[in-house]
């Protein structure tokens, strides 16, 4: 018996595992695009958080001033000029930070003060810290760009 002529072919379909090249330029093509929105929101959002970081570090030395004032009996003229806080005449420098003092502030031996807006500006962000006299309250408010 010849076996050859009843040889059946088994032909099967066997289906391939895996993405087409269409569905992986889809899922590329949309994880462009949401990174092209979120990451300019995430840049400035970053931006905007080291400007108040810088803002907070000058209102604490500001905060340690009016201690100062009250722990040793030393009164403390706060003034600016070219955009450096003066203490006492003294220079005090923040790193790219810009502050503006339109009048002295004056912060007592017995820890009151005759208050003040300080005006910081970081990059393109703008702060105001007021100091509230007579007690020496402190209150940063972001004013935005400047």
């Amino acid at each position: 018996m010849n076996t050859s002529n009843n040889k059946h072919f088994n032909i099967t379909k066997t289906k391939e595992k895996g993405f087409t090249l269409i569905e992986i330029l889809i899922v590329v093509s949309i994880i462009g695009l949401i990174l092209s929105v979120s990451l300019p929101i995430s840049y400035s959002m970053y931006n905007s958080y080291k400007a108040s970081l810088k803002a907070e570090e000058v209102m604490i030395f500001i905060s340690s001033l009016k201690r100062e004032s009250f722990l040793y009996s030393e009164a403390k003229n706060l003034s600016s000029k070219d955009g450096v806080i003066l203490v006492n005449g003294k220079e005090q420098v923040f790193n790219d930070t810009i502050v503006q003092i339109d009048q002295p502030i004056e912060f007592y031996k017995n820890g009151t003060t005759s208050g003040g807006t300080l005006k910081i500006y970081v990059g393109n962000q703008a702060y105001f810290l007021n100091v509230q006299a007579p007690l020496g309250g402190l209150i940063l408010e972001r004013k935005g760009v400047h």
